[in-house]
């Protein structure tokens, strides 16, 4: 009597923890009116078990209880709390699979008294305090991630799903696995490593859709940023032309007087002035190409307030190549030269650039002085700082990825750092 007794508070303390695991991995909130009416549709659920339990055994029970528990939870979710399909399934399974170290637990606690109380007793014991780690820890994870595109679902999905699907098939509904089947016993071994195959391969890219949005989002700021300036640049301008229009007046009077007086020399110095107050109202560019002229422009304007000289030789306006790609590897080269330098005195601090186009080629080449000569692992420089390196490995990447070749080395006290796209 005492165990029936356990086992049925057992399976009540299951179904608990599944629903209340399950709403809170799709994102419900445990709210007071949210938990009313979960434990309301548990009290359902669970009366239902209760009276099943008296008419049916324990192995029965388990095999239909995807038709009394998980499918009424999955329509629960979906219907009462609009929760997506592909949600609620994923948040039903991962709960399940939660309840194997309970389950796991108990069988040992069971092989090492030969005592069914014990066993439940464990189980039950268990069951809680993996419910408290995941509240507290973990259900907000698993609601994120569940939350996310389908895609990204249903790659999480697959564990949880396989699981129950193998469990179900191979413990619940026959013995196989417990039979000691070989062909069993080899499935989930080599599912595991399919698994994982296919994860790393999905991973992997979507790794490299965030490295590129990443990417295209540090240009799109610089070249907010760009823009922003020259804007700034551009009011100012107008500010003085305006000054300049108003001065235009009594400089050529004054001009006309030193013609009159014969004084060519101060006339020159006139004009000189005034020519170079006038180029001085001209936004800076370095070439044609908007996207490029902003990297260079706002490079120029930090090694202007480091204090760093910057020596370029600009020979391209046009970029037959996917300009962000081609603007990111730029901006690594030219940042990874910065950091360089600002380590070096003031006057020893410079920048060398030059970009050409040859043989429908273009090329990169970036030089810096060092203070101290890296060490090189598989051509790349390597830093013991930390946030430092990635940017030759990005290099790397992203111009292996346009088909081209880079090379980093150093000549002479100079840090190079080459690119042929």
């Amino acid at each position: 009597m005492t165990e029936q007794i356990m086992i049925l508070i057992h399976g009540l303390i299951v179904l608990l923890f599944g629903i209340l695991l399950s709403a809170s991995f799709a994102n419900i909130s445990l709210n007071k009116i949210n938990l009313i009416i979960t434990f309301l549709f548990c009290s359902i659920i669970g009366i239902l078990q209760i009276i099943l339990h008296f008419f049916v055994s324990e192995p029965t029970l388990w095999k239909i209880y995807p038709l009394i528990v998980h499918l009424p939870l999955i329509l629960f979710l979906v219907i009462f709390f609009g929760k997506r399909l592909i949600t609620a399934i994923v948040s039903v399974f991962t709960s399940y699979l939660l309840c194997q170290p309970a389950k796991w637990f108990g069988v040992l606690s069971y092989a090492l008294s030969d005592n069914k109380i014990v066993e439940y007793s464990v189980r039950i014991a268990v069951l809680v305090l993996v419910f408290a780690i995941t509240i507290i820890f973990l259900s907000r994870s698993f609601s994120e991630i569940f939350e996310k595109n389908t895609k990204s679902v249903c790659i999480f999905a697959i564990i949880p799903t396989v699981y129950y699907v193998f469990d179900y098939s191979t413990v619940v509904y026959t013995s196989i696995w417990l039979d000691n089947n070989r062909i069993a016993a080899e499935f989930l071994p080599f599912f595991l490593c399919i698994t994982f195959t296919i994860f790393c391969v999905v991973y992997y890219k979507e790794y490299e859709k965030k490295s590129d949005a990443e990417r295209n989002e540090q240009l799109t700021r610089i070249t907010v940023e760009q823009q922003a300036k020259e804007l700034e640049t551009i009011k100012r301008n107008e500010c003085e032309i305006r000054m300049l229009r108003h001065d235009l007046r009594l400089f050529l009077s004054t001009l006309a007087v030193c013609v009159d007086t014969d004084d060519k020399e101060t006339a020159r110095d006139l004009i000189n002035s005034y020519t170079e107050h006038v180029e001085g109202t001209k936004a800076k560019r370095f070439c044609a190409n908007d996207t490029l002229n902003y990297v260079l422009s706002d490079f120029d304007a930090k090694c202007e307030a480091h204090e760093v000289r910057f020596l370029h030789s600009v020979g391209i306006d046009n970029i037959s190549i996917n300009e962000i790609m081609f603007s990111s590897i730029l901006l690594n080269a030219l940042d990874n030269a910065l950091n360089a330098v600002l380590e070096l005195p003031k006057e020893q601090r410079s920048v060398s650039l030059m970009l050409k186009a040859a043989d429908g080629k273009l090329l990169i080449s970036v030089k810096n002085p060092i203070g101290k000569k890296p060490v090189f692992s598989d051509g790349l420089p390597m830093s013991n700082k930390k946030g430092h390196g990635y940017g030759t490995q990005s290099i790397r990447y992203l111009t292996h990825k346009l088909g081209g070749n880079c090379q980093f080395t150093v000549n002479d006290d100079l840090f190079v750092t080459r690119v042929i796209i």
